[in-house]
């Protein structure tokens, strides 16, 4: 993509989300404007005088980041103003376009000087899906795959190609067609392999294919027993079918691996709770809370 073309895609799309933005406040007409006018008088306590505040910054002087600590500021004294989160959403949806329109400059220049390079073809690819625009994404993802294929062919037991590929395949094609390049991963049997097994149970399990997924998923146990992101996979397996006593088994294994971790304990709380246990289940809250975690 050029570069008058990114910046004709960045007003497309900016164009867009503001045309929307400005549609709301057509809707709300005069409503919007009495509000601007009484802010003026409002004591900086209120959420109204943010929201105000907040609205000038995006629509009339162009300053999103300021806004966008304007409509915070409403949030934090009424976290149930409607009005303060639309406005948050609007200023972030703005600069999320800003921000894939950098990168895809970024990725232009470097694409400029190496076709190949793996990276900015992949970052090309994820901010183009992200702005809308599969079609491109797609091509860049397949010019990615062709850099993989030409490795593997130079290299045919290049594990990490193998594992890199099968993950673009699963974004362009699905996930049948990307089961294929893990097992050739795990056939491989690299540093990859866990990955690939992890990844590949995960596959099958959001195909419906529980028997193959925790077969897959005990081999990766079975590998690497002490490994928690094998036994989070599990968890979920149980989780999604609603066995929960076999879910909290996972659980007591990754807390016992990463005691320290607050997201370990805050999931094994989540599961006590589904269990009916809520005693069990407000400690472990607790000790996700003396952790770090933050509601």
């Amino acid at each position: 993509m050029h570069r008058k073309e990114v910046n004709e895609l960045n007003k497309c799309r900016v164009g867009k989300r503001h045309k929307n933005s400005r549609l709301w406040a057509v809707a709300l007409g005069l409503l919007a404007l009495v509000t601007l006018c009484v802010s003026a008088a409002a004591q900086e306590n209120t959420a109204k005088y943010w929201i105000a505040k907040g609205d000038d910054l995006f629509f009339n002087k162009s300053n999103p980041l300021e806004a966008l600590e304007s409509y915070e500021k409403a949030i934090q004294i009424n976290p149930d103003n409607m009005t303060a989160w639309n406005g948050k959403s609007m200023v972030l949806d703005t600069l999320s376009v800003q921000t894939y329109s950098k990168i895809l400059n970024l990725s232009e220049t470097k694409l400029a000087k190496n076709p190949q390079d793996i990276e900015a073809l992949q970052t090309s690819a994820m901010a183009l899906a992200s702005l809308g625009n599969q079609e491109e994404s797609n091509q860049f993802l397949k010019k990615a795959i062709d850099v993989y294929d030409r490795e593997i062919k130079d290299n045919p037991k290049n594990a990490t190609a193998w594992f890199l590929k099968a993950g673009l395949i699963s974004i362009l094609n699905g996930s049948e067609e990307a089961i294929s390049a893990y097992d050739k991963v795990i056939e491989l049997n690299g540093s990859k392999m866990i990955d690939a097994l992890i990844t590949k149970g995960n596959i099958l399990l959001n195909l419906g294919r529980y028997n193959e997924s925790l077969d897959t998923i005990d081999k990766a146990i079975q590998l690497d027993p002490e490994n928690p992101s094998v036994w989070y996979e599990k968890a979920t397996y149980y989780n999604v079918l609603g066995k929960y006593n076999e879910s909290l088994d996972a659980y007591e294994m990754i807390t016992e691996l990463e005691p320290e971790k607050a997201s370990a304990w805050l999931f094994k709380g989540n599961v006590l709770k589904a269990l009916g246990r809520q005693t069990d289940a407000d400690a472990a809250y607790a000790k996700a809370k003396e952790l770090g975690h933050q509601e």
